[in-house]
């Protein structure tokens, strides 16, 4: 064939691609409903008044395909306000993100931000994203901006505070929290807080956080925490209320039975200790620490040959180092009574 023939060949093949794609990017259903929804409008206004509750619609049943087509078609027309351009190009934003399209969800986010550059809520939805990906230098930098025009903005000072707290900045971290006031503050980031002071080694001040929110809140999050804090900080009797008002609603939590187990064992109430123990054996037997416990306690109760099974089971199921370290120290104790 000669390259005269070669070129039409070519150029035929292309036309029929593109007459196939073309055709393929028109039958798209979700188009077609949307032309469809315009389709006996009269003008350009009925066509967006119509298209806008077709696309609300459609976002709000968690058709976003749909709502995505619609939202491009809207920003198609020519005349659009900038408050409504600003509005499509958010809520497109909202869908790609929620899609997991990150990259254009900013991309979106920045199209709404070229038209109000000062608007906080575009400022904060950016920032949100960059953080969620670790651009830890991004995000400050909305972050900041927001701070800027807004010195008193909750969401970026929590979004500092959380920014922070990721990287382990947890005085910067706690710096930005302390700013927002108990009212603004939710469960998530109360316990980032006393996650931050406990880090800092200032457990009574981490203990004074909790026992605050826990007054108007029976969140299991909350009162495991604080529990465990006053383990640490050696208030057994406040540490055991503490559990006791947990187990009542969560008997078959393995994490209350355990540390309900070895609150009673500090107390020297060993008989309770082992039975919360079992407890806690029948929901989980996987976890080398309740062996390392149960040992402890059948040892007390004089049950050697029971405290030795245990100390055995316990370093078969380490997982760390120090845990092996800690059941081998047991079972070695054992060994020589």
């Amino acid at each position: 064939m000669n390259k005269l023939g070669t070129s039409f060949l070519f150029l035929f093949v292309f036309s029929c691609l593109t007459f196939a794609f073309e055709n393929l990017v028109v039958s798209c259903p979700e188009e077609e409903q949307v032309e469809t929804v315009i389709k006996d409008c009269k003008n350009q206004k009925e066509k967006i008044k119509k298209l806008e509750d077709f696309a609300l619609k459609s976002y709000n049943n968690n058709q976003y395909n749909l709502a995505l087509y619609a939202y491009n078609k809207l920003l198609s027309f020519k005349g659009n306000s900038k408050k409504k351009e600003f509005s499509y190009y958010m809520v497109l934003g909202d869908i790609y993100c929620f899609n997991d399209n990150y990259f254009l969800g900013i991309e979106m986010y920045k199209k709404a931000l070229s038209i109000y550059k000062k608007n906080e809520e575009i400022n904060i939805k950016i920032a949100n994203l960059y953080l969620r990906n670790n651009l830890y230098d991004l995000a400050q930098e909305f972050f900041n901006d927001v701070l800027k025009n807004n010195k008193n903005s909750i969401d970026a000072k929590k979004g500092l505070g959380n920014l922070f707290y990721l990287q382990n900045s947890y005085q910067k971290a706690i710096f930005y929290y302390e700013q927002l006031g108990f009212i603004h503050v939710d469960k998530d980031t109360i316990l980032k807080m006393v996650d931050s002071y406990t880090n800092l080694n200032d457990i009574n001040k981490a203990i004074k956080i909790l026992e605050k929110y826990a007054e108007n809140s029976e969140s299991f999050e909350i009162l495991l925490f604080l529990g465990q804090l006053y383990i640490e900080n050696n208030e057994y009797v406040k540490a055991k209320k503490v559990f006791l008002n947990l187990h009542k609603n969560h008997s078959n939590n393995f994490k209350v039975c355990l540390y309900l187990a070895n609150v009673y064992d500090l107390l020297g109430e060993t008989s309770l200790s082992k039975h919360m123990l079992e407890l806690s054996y029948k929901i989980n037997s996987s976890y080398c620490t309740t062996d390392i416990l149960q040992a402890k306690v059948a040892y007390k109760l004089g049950l050697i040959s029971e405290a030795k099974k245990y100390a055995y089971n316990a370093l078969t199921k380490a997982k760390t180092a120090f845990l092996r370290n800690q059941a081998h120290k047991c079972l070695n104790f054992l060994q020589n009574k």
